[in-house]
């Protein structure tokens, strides 16, 4: 007789401990109630009284990153610069730029919460100083031109009588030539154009003005129209408001929920006052705010859905109340331990981490599942509930062990992780896990032996009996195995076709105002509210960063504050104050000129035309001059006249504005950064008033993986040190990514040394693996054949499937090794094995009700993940079992003594033998000797 395949007469090292504990347990029921109830209230005060939240991104990075304290470091310079944008769209800019102003002077006056409000940039100030901006020689050049002109308006008007004024010319032109001195006839030829030109337009029927002056510099005539920059998009139909929070922070689970409350009421009055516009809020504040609470509500919405539909499945998955009722107080119970544990282990929950009530519901109930079904099921043979509970310990305890630190590990190794906000999710999730198999083996047995007890005679439920449903799928494991296998084969094909969504735009809740509108920004201004940040130590360093980056073929603009302020060496400042100080008297408006007589003017301009015969390059203005005396010949004289004067007072009125341009930008003082308003100051100029910044902007959607990694690489060429929120979301998702995958690898190494540990054999441990490798295979290919992709939402599913999938093949196996004969799985192990199953599944289900469409993936992703676990715990493993013990046949034993399991040599497996191998009844044992 051959023992190959035998179970072990102890299944497990830890049985024994936990038949000890369970002795106690029951020994003193009331006491281990009382005792969890006190440790569950102290728990949940310590929670109240110590439990904080983080509610940033920034807090789920790993500080010691070098790109986290580059964030670190720019907020220690510039401050907490995420700016809470205000959206004003209306039909045409006279409608937008109204209400910009209103809403932005109601936020300044609440500086208790809004600080930086931005809606335009005053340059009014920075125009007084315009000439600061003009070389040495276009300052010199004013100078001489003022040195012309400053008869004139120091009341010698006179000299603008058009006789006057050609005759001059035709002084100049002659002395120049006479001198030999070609420049200056050059330049007063250039005059002398210009002049006959303007004459010559306004003699024309059409009378237009053309100035005879010359032009002022380019830079002058720029900073002339310059006056207020409103900021404006979409062809002035959408204006901004820029403003930042006071108190970013906040007290509550999501920061700055005081000011953002505050800011929608009055956006929401203004919105009354101005019906012709729409008034909206977006900006990385209000999308964190909006996708906390969010979250906040789903969540508490998804734990109380939850917790109900496990309840409902457990009563109806065994047939009662009573028993159903006690595990999930005992998990309520272990809940509250959790919320201590979180307080003093990590101290506070982040973006992630809140997600653990509906983890611990979803896979702690399990524990309890597992345990009470044991127990109904003895019951039916052990009539006392202290031995019940005793031997229920010990049969299935060692799985429930197994399951829950296999479970635990595949959190716990995330803690190992760089990502923060996984890591800290990885220590709360397993810390919590270990807690609720603690009080499935503790209080659980102690409530049943409360009622129970006293109760012998009580009926107890019978569970849920699949064996009439998977019998026949076992009858023959070799196809069973092949179909399943096929069917693996087929879902794996959409592997391939699995891509990772890394926009976090796709995660927010559905029909939120702040993600439309920054969704709609992307898509009628081909930018993000998001930019680049580079910091520079100086103005040389930080134009030269400039130029370099505007080159980028992703880089659509960058904005800084440097270029405002010329470079300063001191030596033009003298001139500046002389032309400022000359400029200080002006008239009002200039008098009326008396005109030349028209012959007389004739005259002079003959003496010009004769003056300029013989030169080829004055061939063109001579004959304009010409052209002026015909047109003086051909207008009636009264009519000359008119033209004549009104001519002067044209020219005279244009060099008296002209002045008062220059006038207006001759302020001597520099231009100094207390000209700009304060609002732009904090966001480009460090605290120390040394380092300014550079805000860089991507040209694509800056949520496209694609385009933000060109962007970020590009942005670092130029920059290595650059920051700013796309760089750290790149970082982020990337980070999250890679710590989910290194999280999976990690635990599935420690889960393989627990179960062999618990096992003490590698087969054992690779079979009770079988329903989390191949549940996880299905699980990537149906959603890649579904286009479902992976994203920094779902990407839990890593660990979350390992613990799953490992969980069922633990109590699979464990249930194995009890068994002899051909396997085929007990009904409590069957029950429980669906029943936490369909309870992890309602658990995570729930979430996909919730209008966050990142908690909706999870919930749909890990309902498919289960489902495969599922199968192939309750299919394909126990199919595999039963094939290789289809030759197993357990005897009834000699005398009364102990079944014993042999297997039956080659030639007697043949069907027909009178005791099949393939039957799973149990064999006689001198039968079972002839058939050996």
């Amino acid at each position: 007789m051959s023992t190959e395949g035998m179970p072990p007469s102890e299944p497990s090292f830890v049985a024994g401990p936990l038949r000890w504990m369970t002795r106690g347990v029951v020994r003193y029921p009331l006491a281990v109630l009382v005792l969890g109830v006190a440790l569950t209230v102290l728990a949940v005060a310590i929670a109240f009284h110590g439990m904080g939240f983080r509610t940033s991104r920034l807090d789920l990075l790993n500080p010691d990153s070098s790109y986290n304290q580059l964030w670190i470091e720019y907020i220690d310079e510039f401050g907490d610069a995420d700016d809470v944008v205000v959206v004003v769209e209306g039909g045409s800019r006279d409608q937008v730029v109204p209400v910009l102003q209103e809403i932005s002077d109601a936020l300044a006056r609440e500086e208790d919460l809004f600080r930086a409000v931005l809606h335009e940039v005053d340059l009014s100030r920075i125009r007084s100083k315009g000439l600061h901006y003009l070389g040495e020689s276009e300052l010199l050049a004013i100078e001489r031109f003022l040195d012309r002109v400053e008869p004139i308006v120091h009341g010698d008007w006179a000299r603008l009588k058009l006789g006057n004024v050609v005759a001059g010319m035709f002084a100049k032109l002659e002395a120049s030539a006479a001198r030999g001195m070609l420049p200056d006839n050059e330049a007063v030829q250039a005059e002398a154009a210009r002049f006959s030109q303007s004459l010559l337009e306004a003699l024309q029927p059409e009378g237009r003005y053309q100035s005879p002056w010359p032009e002022m510099p380019c830079s002058i005539a720029t900073l002339s129209e310059l006056s207020s920059e409103y900021l404006l998009t979409s062809q002035g139909r959408m204006g901004l408001v820029l403003l930042q929070l006071v108190d970013a922070d906040g007290k509550g689970l999501a920061r700055g929920s005081e000011a953002i409350d505050a800011l929608r009421r009055l956006i929401a009055r203004f919105q009354v006052r101005h019906p012709q516009v729409k008034i909206g809020l977006t900006g990385l504040p209000v999308m964190e705010n909006d996708e906390m609470r969010s979250s906040q509500a789903a969540m508490t919405k998804a734990s109380l859905l939850s917790l109900f539909g496990v309840a409902c499945l457990f009563i109806a998955g065994f047939g009662g109340l009573r028993h159903p009722m006690m595990t999930v107080t005992a998990l309520l119970l272990a809940l509250g331990w959790s919320l201590g544990y979180i307080t003093l282990a990590v101290g506070h929950l982040n973006i992630l981490s809140i997600s653990f009530g509906v983890i611990l519901i979803g896979l702690g109930i399990d524990f309890g599942v597992h345990y009470v079904a044991r127990y109904l099921q003895i019951r039916g043979t052990i009539h006392r509930s202290d031995e019940a509970l005793v031997e229920t310990a010990g049969g299935v305890g060692p799985g429930i062990i197994t399951g829950a630190v296999t479970t635990a590990i595949a959190f716990l190794m995330a803690g190992l992780t760089d990502f923060t906000g996984l890591a800290e999710l990885g220590v709360i999730a397993g810390g919590g896990i270990l807690l609720c198999c603690l009080g499935a083996l503790t209080l659980l047995p102690a409530m049943i032996q409360l009622y129970d007890g006293p109760r012998p005679h009580v009926t107890f439920p019978a569970p849920l009996d699949l064996h009439g449903w998977l019998g026949p799928l076992f009858a023959r494991p070799v196809l069973l195995l092949l179909v399943t296998l096929l069917g693996t084969a087929v879902m794996a094909t959409g592997i391939g076709r699995l891509e990772y969504d890394h926009n976090l735009l796709n995660l927010q809740p559905a029909g939120l105002e702040s993600v439309e509108l920054e969704q709609r920004l992307l898509d009628q201004s081909d930018q993000s509210v998001w930019f680049a940040l580079s910091i520079a130590e100086s103005r040389e360093e930080l134009l030269a960063r400039k130029e370099r980056f505007l080159q980028l073929p992703s880089v659509s603009r960058v904005d800084e504050i440097a270029s405002l302020f010329p470079a300063d060496d001191g030596r033009k400042d003298s001139i500046i104050t002389r032309i400022h100080r000359r400029l200080a008297d002006l008239p009002e408006r200039p008098p009326l000129i008396p005109s030349d007589r028209p012959d007389e003017l004739g005259r002079v301009l003959g003496q010009m035309e004769r003056l300029l015969e013989g030169d080829p390059r004055t061939s063109r203005m001579r004959r304009q001059w010409e052209q002026v005396r015909i047109a003086l010949r051909n207008l009636p004289l009264s009519e000359c006249y008119a033209r004549l004067a009104a001519y002067q007072h044209r020219m005279a009125g244009d060099l008296l504005s002209r002045l008062y341009a220059l006038r207006a930008m001759a302020n001597p003082e520099p231009p100094r950064l207390s000209d700009l308003p304060q609002g732009l100051v904090s966001r480009f100029v460090g605290k120390d008033g040394k380092k300014s910044l550079l805000q860089i902007y991507s040209k694509g959607d800056i949520w496209d993986m694609a385009a933000m990694e060109k962007f970020v690489a590009e942005v670092r060429s130029v920059d290595p040190r650059a920051t700013g929120n796309p760089l750290q979301t790149y970082e982020a998702s990337r980070q999250m990514k890679r710590s989910y995958e290194q999280a999976a690898w990690l635990a599935l190494a420690a889960i393989l040394v627990v179960l062999y540990f618990d096992f003490r054999s590698l087969r054992y441990t690779l079979l009770a693996m079988v329903p989390m490798g191949l549940g996880t295979v299905q699980l990537l290919g149906i959603l890649g054949l579904l286009g479902v992709p992976l994203n920094p939402a779902n990407m839990i599913v890593l660990p979350l499937i390992l613990g799953i999938g490992i969980d069922d093949g633990v109590h699979v196996i464990h249930d194995f090794r009890r068994k002899g004969g051909r396997y085929r799985i007990s009904p409590s192990t069957a029950s429980s094995v669906v029943i936490t199953s369909l309870t992890t599944m309602v658990g995570f289900g729930s979430l996909m009700i919730a209008s966050h469409r990142g908690l909706q993936s999870l919930g749909r992703v890990l309902t498919i993940g289960v489902s495969c676990c599922l199968f192939t715990s309750l299919v394909m493993l126990p199919a595999l079992l039963a094939w290789m013990t289809r030759h197993r046949v357990q005897t009834t034993g000699d005398e009364g003594g102990p079944p014993t399991t042999v297997v039956l040599p080659r030639s007697r497996r043949r069907e027909g033998d009178g005791y099949p191998g393939t039957s799973p009844r149990a064999v006689p044992a001198d039968a079972a000797r002839k058939l050996a």
